[in-house]
């Protein structure tokens, strides 16, 4: 509630969510994120990196409901940045790690000890994290996409294999979404 309220807030001044009625936000960010628990068992302790988090969806409700994760947000506005500290913090969220900037300029930073169990976006290009953000990717790690609709595995090339999608309706008619759990082959 605290995340909701302060997301709110801040929304009247820093533009970091178009959607704006309580039950919304509610539904299309805080339940749409949690779904990639039910998607996927997400081993105890994982690291995750969180690819264009915007507000913190979904990496920070992930690390709410699931305290032992990992998780390091990229996001290259500077005013969601500044949010992002600010609720990390109000929060007391731990092993939560905020990185100012692209994709491209996290990997440029990132060295070959630093890999992830999981990648995950829900707001950009699918396509685009998934050739880029397999070099961030540990032998065995996932990638967690939340869509509107099923990946077309054509698309995929030879680097991706569907592991599985979990198709779902969000509640109040609110839309129909998925969660899509890919490997890297």
């Amino acid at each position: 509630m605290i995340y909701l309220e302060q997301l709110q807030i801040w929304n009247r001044s820093v533009n970091l969510t178009s959607i704006t009625v309580t039950e919304e936000i509610i539904v299309k960010h805080f339940v749409d994120s949690l779904a990639g628990l039910t998607a996927e068992q997400l081993p105890h302790g994982v690291r995750l990196l969180d690819i264009g988090t915007g507000a913190g969806f979904p990496g920070i409700p992930l690390k709410i409901a699931r305290q032992d994760l990992n998780i390091t947000l990229i996001e290259p506005v500077q005013k969601k940045i500044s949010f992002l500290y600010f609720i990390v913090g109000l929060l007391r969220l731990e092993n939560v790690t905020i990185f100012y900037g692209t994709l491209d300029q996290f990997i440029a930073k990132s060295n070959q000890d630093s890999l992830f169990d999981y990648i995950t976006t829900r707001a950009l290009k699918y396509e685009s994290v998934l050739r880029r953000g397999s070099k961030l990717l540990a032998v065995g790690g996932k990638a967690i996409i939340y869509s509107s609709c099923p990946i077309n595995p054509l698309g995929l090339g030879n680097e991706w294999s569907i592991n599985r999608e979990h198709g779902f309706n969000l509640p109040m008619g609110f839309g129909h979404r998925v969660v899509s759990i890919l490997s890297s082959t």
